[in-house]
């Protein structure tokens, strides 16, 4: 298996004769609702053990060996009639997929909002380790306002895939940095949102919790960081797992207030997953 960008001029039948794999099958591995409309940068997966390269002005094999991380041997046993000292332009090579480096299994979260299609979420949930139903939402006492997530939790369950409940400090419709700084600043608000996330936990039979806690103030950096310690406590004590989503740095001491209060450290010490929300460099309504 490999990934394909498409080029100017691509289209399903041109790469299934490139990658001898039929038509169908790739729009199925890639859940195309339209297999005729390409767009160019569109990354596909490729279910193939090997991939045809068309050889550019300068390349030797060795360096397309070192580009694609293939031994040189291999390449020359899958390419017994190629030339190796006089490789030229437009030259195509078959390049082996089979040898590569063993890799970690994926694993895969995937936010989902309850009104989601019905069509999405069977393209999506085969991929999936967990879904993620957004989201709880906070009060300034440290209650919960349920989404109404039944439905998907039991749509992941009857899948194999685990739900996680997403907890965030969204009032009134924003995330809201005042909220958390209250709740986190009075013991009973921190006790009770504990509390009402444990019994969500058990009653709705999520797998475990993840924080979604956008916009923390610096100054509860330190008190977030004690909070996160006894959740997780807490939590691993009646079986179930900590995620939290973070904003994406790129130094520690990165000033703003989507990021001061990220504890890298010490949220891979406490939490069992960390997701990192790259998307806020750029998705698909962003100038980035």
């Amino acid at each position: 298996m490999f990934i394909y960008t498409v080029k100017p001029g691509d289209n399903l039948t041109l790469l299934s004769r490139r990658f001898g794999i039929p038509v169908n099958r790739i729009a199925a591995d890639n859940a195309l609702r339209s297999p005729n409309l390409l767009a160019v940068g569109q990354n596909l997966i490729i279910m193939s053990d090997s991939m045809r390269y068309q050889v550019s002005e300068g390349q030797t094999l060795f360096s397309i060996s070192q580009e694609f991380e293939v031994p040189l041997e291999t390449l020359l046993e899958a390419n017994p009639n190629v030339n190796p000292i006089a490789l030229m332009p437009g030259e195509i090579i078959i390049i082996p997929q089979e040898n590569r480096a063993p890799r970690r299994p994926a694993i895969v979260n995937g936010f989902a909002y309850p009104n989601i299609t019905e069509f999405a979420l069977n393209c999506t949930l085969p991929f999936l380790t967990f879904l993620s139903p957004f989201s709880y939402s906070l009060t300034p006492l440290g209650e919960l306002i349920a989404p109404s997530a039944d439905d998907l939790i039991y749509r992941s369950s009857r899948s194999a895939v685990m739900p996680l409940m997403v907890v965030t400090n969204i009032y009134d419709g924003t995330f809201s940095t005042e909220v958390l700084s209250q709740v986190l600043a009075e013991p009973d608000s921190r006790e009770r949102l504990i509390g009402s996330i444990l019994f969500e936990l058990d009653d709705k039979k999520y797998y475990g919790a993840l924080l979604d806690m956008e916009y923390i103030s610096p100054d509860d950096r330190e008190i977030y960081n004690d909070f996160l310690r006894e959740l997780s406590e807490r939590l691993h004590l009646r079986g179930y797992i900590l995620v939290t989503a973070v904003a994406p740095k790129y130094r520690a001491d990165q000033q703003g207030i989507l990021y001061e209060s990220h504890d890298y450290p010490v949220q891979g010490k406490y939490a069992d997953y960390v997701i990192i929300m790259t998307y806020e460099w750029g998705y698909t309504y962003s100038t980035l």
